[in-house]
């Protein structure tokens, strides 16, 4: 069976896209996929797309606090809450899309846990080197950065994404969208249906 290709967008100051990257690696194997981790500038995305964060929303905001930490319950995942537009994750991001296959995902899901499961405060000064510190990610990382993400955020925007997570499942004839941790059940449908 030949693998699904699928290119997962995410930004590390979404909660939702931790979510996903706790479950995206076995998702993979079970799924049949080959996953592109893509990093974006979710803020130019949401403002790119006319969106608005849900933080900006208020019924939004309470809403969402209360999803996602069901959804941490239910992945059995650390998780607390980073207030919204308190950190800059540009230079973790732009340190990932350096990266390449195995090792981003290595560091993209040390990030997330770090930031998500509360062991690293993102709005402390130096942050991005207290997670390499404790990851035991190669020092020389830290120098590491490419770029690109107003590149990938325009793709994700051509692609339809408005926020993130978004997975696009590439295929015979017209890629497919899915938006959300909730919709990875569909996305896995899909894959599997070839």
């Amino acid at each position: 069976m030949t693998l699904k290709q699928v290119d997962f967008y995410f930004d590390f100051i979404s909660p939702y896209s931790y979510l996903a990257a706790t479950r995206i690696v076995e998702f993979s194997k079970t799924s049949n996929a080959q996953i592109e981790w893509i990093p974006v500038n979710l803020p130019k995305l949401i403002k790119l797309s006319d969106n608005k964060p849900p933080g900006m929303i208020k019924n939004k905001a309470i809403y969402s606090l209360r999803d996602l930490k069901r959804w941490a319950a239910y992945l059995d995942v650390p998780f607390k809450m980073i207030r919204p537009g308190s950190f800059d994750s540009r230079p973790a991001m732009r340190l990932a899309a350096a990266l390449d296959g195995d090792e981003r995902i290595r560091f993209c899901l040390g990030v997330f846990d770090a930031l998500w499961s509360g062991s690293v405060d993102p709005t402390q000064e130096k942050w991005l080197k207290r997670v390499v510190e404790i990851k035991d990610f190669p020092e020389s990382w830290i120098e590491l950065s490419r770029d690109i993400l107003n590149e990938n955020t325009e793709r994700a925007l051509k692609a339809g994404a408005f926020g993130v997570p978004t997975f696009v499942l590439h295929g015979e004839g017209r890629a497919e969208m899915f938006f959300g941790v909730d919709r990875m059940e569909f996305l896995a449908r899909a894959c599997q249906q070839g």
